[in-house]
């Protein structure tokens, strides 16, 4: 009995580089209200939203912030 060989090609080892241009400019981090712990998103461009920052680290939600005075 003869064996016949069969050459397989592996294929590329690890995965595949992304396009600079494919990423998106968009950081997304997730506070707490200092107040009613209510978890919110902070998108890094988008100005309005629903978050006010009053110290380093420390966010209140916009009811939280109308309730003690940071919004009228």
């Amino acid at each position: 009995m003869s064996s016949s060989a069969i050459q397989i090609s592996a294929p590329p080892s690890g995965p595949r580089p992304i396009e600079p241009s494919s990423v998106p400019d968009l950081t997304l981090d997730i506070v707490r209200c200092s107040r009613c712990q209510q978890s919110l998103s902070l998108a890094s461009h988008s100005t309005a939203s629903g978050v006010v920052q009053f110290g380093m680290n420390s966010y209140y939600c916009h009811r939280c912030a109308s309730k003690v005075g940071f919004l009228r």
